[in-house]
């Protein structure tokens, strides 16, 4: 249970990087971005994390990967917001769409290569003769 409670904590912990994320932002900017925009940006950000940790609930799905891939999916979000504040234009609020399919691309490219590992089995060492 200690494992289980453990494993729970971490997830949430992952899941408050979006939050600082967005708040941090609002201070490197030098304005208090406005706390009354958190929750929507909270969600657009952090909707990967949310997916991947509804597995988080099923205890069987519980595994170490989820905590890399969550772990992956932060470095992707301050990757994404590091580009967005120093390449993009400010007044540009477009960027934030490709957001989406990045994210699509990670968790599919991570999910691919699960059922790979997970389900192929041992290679057998005879030949086919």
């Amino acid at each position: 249970m200690a494992r289980s409670q453990r494993f729970l904590a971490l997830v949430f912990l992952h899941l408050c990087v979006p939050a600082a994320v967005y708040l941090l932002v609002g201070l490197y900017n030098g304005r208090s971005q406005g706390i009354e925009y958190l929750l929507p940006n909270y969600l657009y950000m952090a909707a990967p994390h949310l997916l991947v940790s509804l597995l988080a609930i099923w205890p069987r799905a519980r595994h170490p990967a989820l905590l890399w891939l969550l772990s992956l999916l932060n470095a992707l979000l301050v990757a994404f917001q590091l580009w967005v504040l120093l390449a993009v234009s400010p007044h540009d609020g477009l960027a934030w769409l490709l957001y989406i399919p990045l994210w699509g691309l990670l968790l599919s490219v991570f999910a691919i290569t699960w059922v790979v590992v997970r389900y192929s089995g041992p290679m057998s060492k005879g030949g086919a003769g």
